[in-house]
């Protein structure tokens, strides 16, 4: 098959350089042989991109269900957030405390199943905004799963998204928001070119009848328009690199809307509504996208190039279509996000295929203080080891050693939050549950630059918490190892208090703690549950299962025998924890 093209193309180089040389020389009859040879190029360039797009197909059929390893710019992925969440009605999402808190950065990385930034942008606010409509989240469910019933439908749509690709160097919402900020010369004068250009049409006429006059013409204009061809790629080239990137969410828009389908799975009607509107900046900008394209290698003999100079196709197009972006950025701000909102919707459905199992939650918001989550676990795990909790009317309160699982469990019941309220989705086997506002304070640390320390930022953590309480929606309040900056007395006595005030202000706490004295002093309004592990002489060994009661275990001593500590160290630490223990 590639000799076949070589041939093609080789034919065409023939016709296009004959038919030019033998039209001025011999008779202008010939200068129907480049018509042939473009014709000729048009079918070899068809034939190559349908073999990429078969190519794509089936890679994307591969990778269906499967994690997309790849470096991600967050900075670029939450851009369109940045400006999403300047709405009021937005105070209730994820906060950035809880998404850092909870690794979200990493959760993300595993659905991010995206083809597009734009995709990516959108299932990044997805899972930033907290619904608490049921009706809207088995709106959100139903779409998942239909493309996931059609996953034939859902690849072709794939196929489409993956040629807008993911740039992070070119800011698009920007321009999306504020237009493209350039410096326009008088259109008229490119309408003069233009005039001037036809002339160029006409030229085998002028020839005829005046050679030298017909020649020196065509060589003029060529190095006029060369001049402000030149100029202008040199001068507005980030604006040329946005404009390309326009033009690729455009067409994969038209391509996406003339797919063919016996059921819909996605509403396009947003999309097909907008689209409409800025349809004519789709067609003024096919062209800057076909000579873009013969530039970077699809015109071996330079014959697009030339006419692009000649008729300065591209810069007047270029010009028209700034005008046409400014006039309709609102409309085309809704195709941007509606082909995210497709990227994403089947990046989700492609990312349930992978899990071992999944169930679609029961939020009931006349149950506040009711928790039930059968066989829950941790999206980031490889063999991840399921817990079960059902818990009513009072807040959980774990204990155990460092690296039992305390933290992990409480990250699982957030995460797990999360997806109930974003994808309507949590992975465990039975899930009931409330709907939440959701926040976290696990990963504190010092702020070095702000001055701040350990405790000071934790304790601000826990502030933003306790102002968010009291209100209609019950609060799911995450927190492990409360005021852990601070000495032993205070930091009991405080943690209780908090304990305490939060259970009264339709707050439900999952909290983790290594101060034993907490177990008794809220043990009225909180259940305790522990993680434990299993020391001998030689090894120290985690189960991670959740068990009812407190800990009881005394393995932190042991494990600095393990270690090799000296024995005296040892013996007398146990006698003084013995000690404590009987006071």
């Amino acid at each position: 098959m590639r000799g076949v093209e070589f041939i093609l193309e080789l034919l065409y180089i023939i016709l296009i350089g004959g038919g030019l040389l033998l039209g001025f020389q011999v008779n202008h009859l010939f200068f129907i042989m480049p018509f042939a040879g473009i014709a000729i190029m048009v079918t070899v360039s068809k034939v190559q991109q349908n073999k990429i797009r078969k190519k794509i197909k089936e890679e994307l059929e591969r990778n269906w269900g499967n994690e997309r390893e790849e470096r991600r710019n967050f900075e670029s992925i939450r851009r369109l957030w940045d400006e999403i969440k300047k709405d009021e009605t937005h105070k209730m999402d994820v906060d950035d405390i809880t998404w850092n808190d909870l690794d979200m950065d990493f959760v993300f990385g595993k659905l991010d199943h995206t083809m597009s930034i734009t995709g990516q942008q959108c299932l990044y606010s997805l899972l930033r905004h907290l619904l608490f409509d049921e009706g809207e989240l088995k709106k959100r469910h139903t779409v998942i799963e239909g493309f996931m019933e059609n996953k034939d439908y859902a690849i072709s749509i794939q196929s489409h998204l993956h040629r807008i690709g993911k740039k992070y160097d070119v800011d698009i919402v920007n321009y999306l928001m504020q237009g493209i900020k350039i410096n326009q010369n008088p259109i008229s004068t490119y309408y003069i070119l233009q005039i001037l250009s036809i002339l160029v049409v006409l030229s085998p006429i002028i020839i005829a009848f005046t050679h030298a006059f017909g020649i020196l013409l065509i060589i003029g204009l060529i190095m006029i328009n060369g001049m402000i061809y030149t100029n202008t790629k040199n001068k507005l080239l980030e604006g040329i690199i946005v404009f390309e990137y326009m033009s690729k969410i455009l067409k994969c828009a038209n391509d996406i809307i003339n797919i063919r389908i016996t059921k819909e799975v996605y509403d396009l009607s947003k999309l097909k509504s907008a689209f409409s509107k800025v349809k004519r900046i789709y067609n003024n900008i096919r062209w800057i996208e076909n000579f873009e394209r013969a530039s970077s290698g699809g015109d071996p003999t330079g014959i697009f190039t030339f006419i692009n100079i000649l008729f300065l196709v591209e810069v007047k197009s270029f010009y028209r279509s700034i005008n046409l972006i400014n006039k309709y950025k609102d409309e085309l701000l809704t195709v941007y996000i509606e082909l995210g909102n497709l990227d994403a919707h089947i990046a989700l459905a492609s990312y349930k295929s992978s899990l071992k199992y999944y169930t679609n939650p029961v939020l009931d918001k006349d149950l506040p203080y009711h928790f039930k989550a059968i066989d829950i676990y941790h999206p980031l795990l490889k063999d991840p080891i399921s817990n079960s909790l059902e818990i009513s009317g009072r807040g959980v309160l774990l204990t155990g050693s460092n690296a039992s699982g305390k933290s992990t469990f409480l990250k699982t019941i957030g995460i797990n939050a999360i997806f109930a309220q974003t994808f309507y989705t949590v992975l465990s086997k039975e899930y009931l549950s409330s709907f939440y506002y959701i926040m976290t304070s696990i990963g504190t640390l010092d702020n070095i630059i702000g001055g701040d320390s350990y405790f000071m930022v934790e304790a601000k953590s826990l502030k933003r918490i306790i102002d968010a309480t009291g209100g209609k929606v019950t609060v799911l309040c995450i927190l492990d190892e409360i005021f852990r900056g601070t000495n032993t007395v205070e930091r009991v006595s405080a943690a209780c208090e908090v304990l305490k005030y939060l259970a009264n202000k339709n707050c439900f706490v999952v909290a983790a703690t290594h101060d034993m004295e907490l177990t008794n002093l809220v043990k009225d309004i909180y259940d305790n549950y522990h993680f434990e592990e299993e020391v001998d002489d030689n090894d120290v060994r985690f189960n991670y299962l959740l068990q009812k009661g407190p800990s009881r275990s005394r393995n932190a001593i042991k494990i600095l025998r393990l270690l090799g500590y000296p024995e005296e160290i040892y013996d007398k630490a146990m006698n003084r924890a013995n000690d404590v223990n009987t006071l």
